[in-house]
């Protein structure tokens, strides 16, 4: 397990792969819900989904504040409360959830294909991470009622990724429009 919580970047049959992997002081089932359940997606994710639980089934995700419209997704693998997979625009998401001895062990792996974007995107999941980590500890996340301008926060994990990916800032895809 990755003492920091930072991203890893791996390569993977032409896809670049980010991983994270947290410890929360919360059983499975209650992180499960709060990666499944649109009021709880609402506190910490950045584009809130309802979905139909089984392989296949379709992701809609919802409107959102500051947040770029999404077109459906697909349920890839759907295994509760264990295993989560499914895509998000072009990219895939994989939520995997493990007992451990204090509550349980999150993994995400995020799979895409443009690989300037892994900084962005390390950025953005690591603040998604904390607001989630905070809201199941039932604390303020922090999030306010949308995404709009990234917060300064974001901006120093960019850049603290895109040194740590050897991504030059000029070539980094940017943050979406909103």
């Amino acid at each position: 397990m990755s003492d920091s919580g930072e991203a890893i970047l791996r390569d993977a049959e032409g896809r670049a792969i980010l991983r994270f992997e947290r410890a929360l002081a919360h059983p499975r089932e209650r992180v499960w819900r709060a990666l499944t359940e649109r009021e709880e997606l609402s506190g910490w994710h950045p584009t809130p989904f309802e979905l139909e639980p089984a392989p296949g089934g379709a992701v809609r995700y919802l409107p959102a504040k500051g947040a770029p419209a999404m077109s459906e997704g697909e349920v890839i693998e759907y295994d509760p409360p264990g295993v989560l997979a499914y895509s998000w625009g072009e990219d895939h998401l994989r939520w995997e959830l493990s007992e451990h001895r204090d509550g349980c062990v999150l993994v995400l792996t995020h799979s895409f294909d443009d690989r300037l974007k892994a900084a962005r995107d390390a950025a953005g999941w690591d603040i998604c991470l904390q607001w989630l980590a905070r809201m199941l500890d039932e604390a303020p996340t922090g999030r306010g009622e949308d995404f709009g301008e990234p917060p300064q926060e974001w901006r120093e994990l960019n850049r603290r990724y895109e040194r740590r990916f050897g991504i030059q800032a000029a070539e980094a895809t940017p943050p979406p429009a909103r």
